[in-house]
C-alpha cells in the first residue's frame, strides 16, 4: 500500500489538471489499524480514523486523489496520512492517522528513566462505547459492536479531565500532555516505553517473534469465524463456556464466565442466590444451613464440645483434644514418649521422635544411608528409601527416565513409565503447544500459552479484532469487500 509524499504532491496535482479527473473523496481501501493496537517496531499508537475520512491508496490514472490532499494545495503543504511512523519524515510520528512533528523532541530531559525511551501516542479522553447496547455475543470495542465475548477494561470507566483510562489496567491515569493533533475524543500524551526486543526482527514466512526470537506461528494459515481466536493453531469460540450458565448476572467472557454478585453489604441478601451459582455469604459467626444463615450453638464453656451445633456441624473440642466417635477424646500419650508407636486411645498414634514413624505398633528409624546406596530399597520400616532428585523408583531400584527432546511423547521412559510434556499435552505421540488461560482478548493470539498481539501482514488491514483478507477493507471494525470507483 503506497502513500502519497510531499515531493511528488505537486507531480500529481498536475498529473490530476492534465488528465481532467474530478478530485473528491474516494472510499477507504482499508488504511485504518485497529483501534488502539500499537504500530509495528516502535512506531506510535494510531488513533482510530473515521471511515469517511479514511484515505486510500493514489492512482492517479483510475482513481480520484483524496479530498484530505487537495483541501490546501495552493498555500500550504498537503496533510500527509499515516499508519504507521514509518510512513513518515524524520523526526516526525504518526499521530491521530497524520505525520506531525515529534512532541518527544520537545520533551524535558528525565522525562524517561535510563533504559526507557520517549513514546508519543494518541490516549481516549471519553469511553467510546458509553450508552451503547451491542447484540448478544457481540462485544463493543472503541465503539464499535465486534462479534465474540471479550473483556475490555476500559468499558463504562469514566475518567476526570486531564486522565485517561489505561486499556491495560482498566484506571484512570494522569496524561502526561504533550503537543499533537490528535482529533475529538482523544489526547496526545507522553509514555516510556522499553526497548522492543522485536524490534528489527524479521522472521520467516510462518513465524513470530516473540521475546527477540523466531517461533513457529501455528495461527499463521489459520482464519477464524468472527467471534472466535485462534489458540495455538485451533480456534475457539469466545462466547462459548463450555455449555455452562454463567448465573443471571454473568456473561460468557473469552472462554469463562464474567459475574458480578449482587450481595449488598447491608447483609440483606445473606445466604439468597448471588445472581452468579453462588449465594451472598453470611454474617460472622453464622454459616449456610439447608438454603439459610444458622447461628451454631456452641456454649463457650464446652457443655455441647463434640455435638451437633444444630446448623449441619459439630462444635469443636477443648485444646488437646480430638473429635472421636462421637464425643471429645483427651490421646494417652505420656510426654516421656513410654507410648510412642501405640494406640493413643482416640483412634490413632502417639508420635514418635524425630526421624523414626511408627511401624508395628512401635517407633522405627529407617534405616536409608546419605549416599543414596540403598535408594529404591525397603527402609526396614515398611517404607522405601528415596531416590536422588530426577530418579524413580523402579523394580526396586533407582532409574533416572530417558525421554526426548525434540517433542515426541508416549513412548517409554526406561524405568517403566512413559514420556510425557512438561506443562502441555501428548496428543498423537507429539508434544501440543500450551494453551492460554482465560482465553486470549481481542487482537490477541495464543503462542504456546502466551498472548501476543495479533500481526497483520504488510499488505493486509487490521481490523476489529483481527486481519481482512486481501481485497477488503476495514469499516466500523468489521471487514468488507472494497468496490472500486469507476
Amino acid at each position: 500500500m503506497a502513500f502519497i509524499s510531499r515531493s511528488s504532491y505537486a507531480v500529481l496535482m498536475a498529473s490530476v489538471s492534465t488528465l481532467g479527473l474530478v478530485v473528491g473523496c474516494d472510499h477507504p481501501s482499508g488504511v485504518a489499524p485497529m483501534m488502539g493496537a500499537a504500530g509495528r517496531d516502535g512506531d506510535a499508537t494510531v488513533a482510530p480514523i473515521d471511515a469517511a475520512a479514511d484515505i486510500a491508496p493514489v492512482d492517479a490514472v483510475s482513481r480520484a486523489m483524496p479530498d484530505a490532499l487537495a483541501n490546501d494545495a495552493n498555500d500550504s503543504p498537503p496533510l500527509i496520512r499515516c499508519v504507521s511512523t514509518a510512513s513518515c519524515a524524520d523526526g516526525e510520528v504518526c499521530l491521530g492517522g497524520t505525520c506531525q512533528a515529534d512532541p518527544c523532541l520537545a520533551a524535558p530531559a528525565g522525562t524517561c528513566a535510563a533504559g526507557a525511551t520517549c513514546h508519543a501516542t494518541c490516549v481516549r479522553t471519553a469511553d467510546p462505547c458509553a450508552n451503547k447496547t451491542c447484540p448478544n455475543q457481540e462485544t463493543c470495542v472503541d465503539g464499535d459492536c465486534l462479534a465474540g465475548c471479550f473483556a475490555v477494561p476500559c468499558n463504562g470507566v469514566t475518567c476526570a479531565a486531564g486522565q485517561s483510562c489505561d486499556p491495560g489496567t482498566g484506571k484512570c491515569a494522569a496524561i502526561k500532555a504533550c503537543d499533537g493533533a490528535c482529533g475529538a475524543g482523544f489526547a496526545c500524551a507522553l509514555a516510556c516505553a522499553t526497548a522492543d526486543p522485536c524490534a528489527g526482527v524479521t522472521c520467516p514466512k510462518n513465524q513470530v517473534c516473540v521475546g527477540g526470537k523466531c517461533a513457529a506461528d501455528p495461527c499463521a494459515s489459520v482464519t477464524c469465524a468472527a467471534g472466535s481466536v485462534c489458540s495455538n493453531g485451533t480456534c475457539i469460540d469466545t462466547c462459548d463456556c463450555g455449555g455452562k450458565s454463567c448465573g443471571a448476572n454473568g456473561r460468557c467472557v473469552e472462554g469463562r464466565c464474567a459475574c458480578t454478585p449482587s450481595c449488598p453489604a447491608d447483609g440483606s441478601r445473606a445466604g439468597m442466590a448471588d445472581g452468579c451459582n453462588g449465594t451472598c455469604a453470611c454474617a460472622k459467626g453464622s454459616k449456610l444451613y439447608m438454603g439459610a444463615c444458622c447461628a451454631p450453638v456452641c456454649p463457650s464453656d464446652g457443655s455441647r464440645d463434640g455435638k451437633s451445633d444444630a446448623c449441619g456441624g459439630t462444635c469443636a473440642c477443648a485444646s488437646g483434644d480430638r473429635l472421636y466417635k462421637g464425643a471429645c477424646c483427651a490421646p494417652a500419650c505420656p510426654t516421656d514418649g513410654s507410648h510412642a508407636g501405640m494406640d493413643d486411645g482416640c483412634g490413632s498414634t502417639c508420635a514418635c521422635a524425630r526421624g523414626e514413624k511408627s511401624y508395628l505398633d512401635a517407633c522405627c528409624t529407617a534405616n536409608c544411608p546419605a549416599d543414596y546406596s540403598k535408594g529404591g530399597a525397603g527402609d526396614g520400616c515398611g517404607g522405601t528409601c528415596a531416590c536422588p532428585s530426577g530418579d524413580v523408583v523402579a523394580a526396586g531400584k533407582c532409574c533416572k527416565p530417558a525421554c526426548p527432546i525434540d517433542g515426541t511423547c508416549g513412548g517409554s521412559n526406561g524405568c517403566g513409565g512413559t514420556c510425557g510434556c512438561s506443562g502441555s499435552t501428548c496428543v498423537g505421540g507429539l508434544c501440543v503447544a500450551k494453551s492460554c488461560s482465560p482465553l486470549c482478548g481481542c487482537g490477541q493470539t495464543c503462542r504456546d500459552g502466551q498472548c501476543v498481539a495479533v500481526k497483520c501482514d504488510v499488505d493486509v488491514v487490521a481490523c476489529g479484532c483481527g486481519c481482512c483478507a486481501g481485497g477488503q477493507s476495514c469499516v466500523a471494525g468489521r471487514c468488507t469487500i472494497v468496490v472500486p470507483v469507476p
